[in-house]
């Protein structure tokens, strides 16, 4: 491989193999360049004139003295880090000649205000304009085909972008925290989002997803709205409307929408992902099918708005950490199709009036309940195999009504740590000396015999 290097006029370049071409490889040792600087179409050196067609890896990598920069017609790629972190670079002009804007080029200019992205280009590298927190203008040219992941993540002065019909994936983390965007337009020619393409855009309000795009859906995909070809325009994060064919709502679909307050989920969608709905605190109603059968892990972890909630009869398990600290949260319902309750699954729900717990429930994990400090009373239906460590830490529990054999129970570590033992705990006759003498029971100095088989529906309520 040739490595032939020569300087002029203060930047260094580097021969490629074709002996007739070069790189821009950066500059002199202890000479970064500042100001102005305008890459030509062709330098000469030792007589000879060389066409500038590259800008290579981090060339001017760090050089914060650079205020603008303009690129010659005669380059065809910009490389990766080209110029990460030249945070006071202000302007930059990109030729029509360029076909690829690589991995972190621009990352961390936070000085860029707006960036034309011109027609010729087809890929925008991952990183790409990462952190460019001043940019408030993108212009992306109808050439582009990819979207790199996280190439506009945090870019917070973004107010509204609009992507081409020739893009079809937006990768990874895409735009994230773009808490600017208010706005977004999904052409028809995308067929891939990246998970998390929209995450933290906390200011988003609407996306729309043109008439067309058939195959738009939530699997393994990003929080922007799911779309399908009959509907148009749906509301971003105030009221959601997901579509009818779709059937899963994937891993962070939602995650962190702070102004999502309602959501309907359509019958077709059979699976709600882990953190789906994360950190959507605005969000106070929302409406669970029955063709739903599983809610995955922190699902709804800190919807601290939500107030209610029903779970169809179709669900089988709720995840663990599945509606951590939904303080706000003072119903719950659960079908006799679930068996079992995750850890922490409502964990810190400390305004918990209600829950109906069916007999179909086999396992109550760790720390399921901890901290419902709302709770007065609970009824462990007689199903129930095993318990979780700490599963009922609640200060304010002084009623249990226990239907299983104590022997058949398998309990974890401080079930009802902190839970006074003064209150009452009601059993069946039959085990009322097995739960003298059991484990995680016989710390309790009021225990009674007064259950009946026939009291076995189980309730748990304030």
């Amino acid at each position: 491989m040739n490595t032939f290097e020569f300087t002029v006029d203060g930047v260094r370049y580097s021969v490629n193999d074709d002996n007739t071409t070069v790189t821009v490889a950066g500059y002199p040792s202890g000479s970064k360049p500042i100001g102005d600087l305008t890459i030509p179409e062709s330098v000469t050196y030792g007589g000879i004139s060389y066409p500038v067609t590259s800008i290579g890896n981090k060339a001017f990598f760090c050089c914060s003295g650079l205020t603008s920069v303009t690129i010659s017609n005669s380059v065809t790629s910009i490389g990766d880090g080209a110029f990460w972190a030249c945070d006071g670079l202000m302007s930059v002009t990109i030729p029509n000649s360029v076909t690829s804007i690589g991995g972190k080029a621009f990352c961390n200019c936070s000085g860029l205000t707006s960036i034309t992205i011109p027609n010729s280009v087809t890929s925008i590298g991952d990183e790409a304009f990462r952190c460019c927190s001043g940019l408030t203008s993108v212009t992306i040219g109808n050439s582009v085909i990819s979207i790199g992941g996280e190439a506009f993540w945090g870019c917070s002065g973004l107010t509204s972008v609009t992507i081409p019909n020739s893009v079809t994936s937006i990768g990874n983390w895409a735009f994230r925290n773009c808490s600017g965007l208010t706005s977004v337009t999904i052409p028809n020619s995308v067929t891939s989002i990246g998970n998390w393409a929209f995450c933290g855009c906390s200011g988003l309000t609407s996306i729309k997803v043109e008439s067309g795009n058939s195959v738009y859906d939530s699997r393994e995909n990003s929080n922007a709205i799911i779309e399908t070809a009959t509907n148009t325009l749906i509301s971003g994060c105030k009221n959601t409307i997901i579509s009818n064919s779709v059937t899963s709502i994937g891993d962070g679909a939602f995650w962190a929408c702070s102004g999502l307050t309602s959501v309907t989920i359509p019958n077709s969608v059979t699976s709600i992902g882990d953190d789906a709905f994360d950190g959507c605190s605005g969000l106070t109603s929302v409406t669970i099918p029955n063709s739903v059968t599983s809610i995955g892990g922190k699902a709804f972890y800190k919807c601290t708005g939500l107030t209610s909630v029903t779970i169809p009869n179709s669900v089988t398990s709720i995840g663990d950490g599945a509606f951590f600290d939904c303080s706000g949260l003072t119903s719950v319902t659960i079908p006799n199709s679930v068996t079992s309750i995750g850890d922490d699954a409502f964990y810190g729900c400390t305004g918990l009036t209600s829950v109906t717990i069916p007999n179909s429930v086999t396992s109550i994990g760790d720390g399921a309940f901890y901290d419902c400090s709302g709770l007065t009373s609970v009824t462990i239906p007689n199903s129930v195999t095993s318990i979780g460590d700490e599963a009922f830490r609640c200060r304010s529990l002084t009623r249990i009504d226990a239907y299983p054999n104590p022997e058949k129970v398998s309990t974890g570590a401080r079930v009802f740590f902190k839970v006074p033992k003064d209150g009452t705990l009601h059993v069946l006759p039959k085990y009322l000396s097995a739960y003298r003498t059991a484990r995680q029971w016989k710390n309790f100095t009021n225990i009674k015999g007064d259950l009946t088989e026939i009291g076995a529906s189980t309730s748990m309520e304030r």
